[in-house]
């Protein structure tokens, strides 16, 4: 073994910040309801990083995953709610 064999660090996997915003943009669409805005876009993002995680290109596909799954609890509680104001209307106005 030479000397330069034993001063390479091992390689670690690389933090890939995709994970890490889907995340960010997850916890916005709930926190903020900003449902299509920032739900989408965590959604795509966590796909990117969890396939960076299969390429090995990174090492945080729990915190990608936990981003694509506040997107899509986003979107549905935003269709809900959007449901619901429609059967409010059809159920007799907003004044009823």
């Amino acid at each position: 073994m030479t000397a330069l064999e034993m001063a390479a660090p091992s390689a670690a996997y690389p933090r890939n910040n995709l994970g890490v915003w889907s995340l960010v943009l997850g916890i916005a669409s709930i926190v903020l309801f900003l449902g299509v805005l920032t739900g989408i876009p965590a959604i795509i993002v966590g796909n990117q990083g969890r396939r960076a995680v299969r390429a090995g290109e990174a090492d945080n596909e729990g915190t990608a995953l936990a981003g694509v799954v506040l997107g899509w609890l986003s979107l549905a509680v935003l269709v809900f709610v959007i449901g619901l104001v429609i059967v409010r209307f059809l159920a007799g106005g907003p004044h009823s």
